[in-house]
């Protein structure tokens, strides 16, 4: 507080005087007495109270917002920051004085970004614009027999850039697989991106690994499948070997088994012809003796009754 201006620049008082303080600048009477007596040498007790002044609120910031962590009061200051993706435009601070705040408030713009990066092969779907408000969103596309790789989206970010990088155009090609023993059952080349094939194995092969792949930016989704041959079980044969010995024929092995009965009844039926032949020829020997005929048997007969 100081003297009101009326006596700032007295030196002397008589008895009696009364003189009156006030607040200073930026400071505000609480509601206390200003003023002071001067009795017998002696001045009276000083009453009144200063507190600084209250600027309030500093107002509000579009797309921002004001920092106060000093406070409002007088010789505070408040300190504006904008948004993500806008960027403040003049004087971000604001002092709170005697009279209120000063400045004016401050404006956040929003980040624009320049036209999008260009690639080969491709580009973006929609015409390209001059500036990009932050936020906006621009999608690539890549020309015919050409595969995207990468984001197909870009994005203009809090720094005037597009981020991530722009994608890239290829053309994505991949050879025709090798399978030995096995047969192509599906997908004709040339094999571009996302072309599949599918194999299978020839009779008496089995298939190890994936039977379908598909064509991907870096090749084939995974490695050629084999055709493995099939294990076959097989008995294993063995030989029979007969050894001749000598040995003494036991009585069963001369006694006839029943399918020689043929031989035996063939050979009877012969004996009994023979004799049958030797009966004949006999009769007919004795009938020929009893005509007169010659006989040596009969002759001899006759001689040894004579030398009897």
């Amino acid at each position: 507080m100081v003297l009101s201006d009326a006596f700032i620049t007295q030196e002397t008082f008589v008895d009696g005087a009364k003189v009156t303080f006030q607040c200073a600048i930026g400071y505000a009477n609480t509601g206390r007495s200003p003023s002071v007596t001067c009795t017998a040498g002696v001045w009276s007790k000083v009453k009144l109270t200063c507190e600084r002044k209250s600027c309030g609120t500093p107002g509000e910031v579009m797309n921002g917002r004001f920092n106060l962590s000093e406070g409002i009061l007088f010789g505070d200051k408040a300190v504006a920051t904008c948004n993500t993706g806008y960027m403040l435009v003049g004087s971000g601070v604001r002092t709170c004085m005697d009279g209120g705040w000063d400045g004016r408030l401050p404006v956040c713009e929003v980040m624009k970004c320049g036209k999008p990066p260009n690639i080969v092969n491709g580009g973006p779907v929609v015409p390209p614009e001059d500036t990009y408000d932050y936020g906006s969103v621009v999608q690539y596309d890549c020309e015919k027999d050409y595969t995207l790789v990468g984001t197909k989206f870009i994005t203009c970010r809090e720094n005037g850039e597009f981020q991530p990088a722009p994608p890239e155009c290829k053309m994505v090609s991949c050879p025709l697989p090798v399978v030995e023993n096995g047969v192509r059952i599906a997908g004709r080349p040339p094999y571009t991106h996302k072309s599949f094939v599918t194999y299978g194995c020839n009779a008496g092969y089995e298939m190890v690994g994936q039977d379908s792949l598909t064509c991907e930016i870096e090749g084939w989704s995974a490695p050629y499948p084999t055709c493995k041959a099939l294990l076959t079980t097989t008995k294993p044969t063995t030989t029979r070997r007969t050894t001749i010995q000598d040995r003494v024929p036991r009585p069963t092995d001369l006694t006839p088994k029943a399918n020689d009965n043929t031989g035996v009844i063939a050979g009877c039926v012969v004996g009994v012809l023979a004799i049958i032949c030797l009966a004949v020829v006999a009769v007919c020997k004795v009938k020929r003796s009893s005509r007169g005929g010659y006989s040596s048997n009969v002759a001899t007969k006759n001689s040894e009754d004579n030398e009897l």
